[in-house]
């Protein structure tokens, strides 16, 4: 009799391994390690607030840098993010400001760009095409700094199914 007792319990040891492994897999779970964040407009706290995870992200176009969101922000709950901090897990990949289509300014780094008919793209720099070479020189600096951690990006993407080229 203590043969069978062993054995189902064997049995039962493996089985509790084989199921506790697949639930803290996170390739089998519906949990995103990218998160997007807005920094804090309080002066009481400073901590960041997340508005957005991987599983908002319905897909993105790497050839366009179209990134499409499940529930897209509206134009005015877009606008008053100003930054939009772009996070695997608890490591901060890159930052990305916030343009809308009449904004007057400048921008030679990373934007995530709201155009007129609703669509959001990941653009070197805002407006898009400019004709000064100064300009031209520091986006592409720019992100050259920013590769690995874009790079890491796009991994997770592909990982999440949410890439296309």
């Amino acid at each position: 009799m203590k043969p069978q007792v062993y054995l189902l319990l064997l049995i039962m040891a493996s089985m509790y391994g084989l199921f506790s492994c697949n639930i803290n897999n996170p390739l089998n779970s519906n949990e995103s390690k990218l998160v997007l964040k807005v920094p804090s407009q309080s002066k009481v706290n400073s901590s960041d607030s997340v508005i957005y995870t991987g599983k908002d992200i319905q897909w993105f176009i790497e050839s366009t840098g179209e990134l499409q969101f499940v529930n897209p922000p509206t134009l005015q709950k877009f606008q008053t993010f100003g930054k939009i901090k772009f996070y695997l897990g608890n490591d901060s990949l890159f930052t990305a400001s916030v343009v809308l289509d009449f904004m007057s300014s400048t921008r030679n780094d990373l934007v995530l760009h709201l155009n007129s008919v609703g669509k959001f793209y990941f653009e070197d720099g805002y407006p898009a095409y400019i004709d000064n070479l100064g300009s031209t020189t520091l986006r592409a600096q720019n992100k050259e700094k920013r590769a690995a951690a874009w790079a890491l990006f796009i991994a997770q993407l592909k990982t999440e199914g949410k890439y296309k080229e």
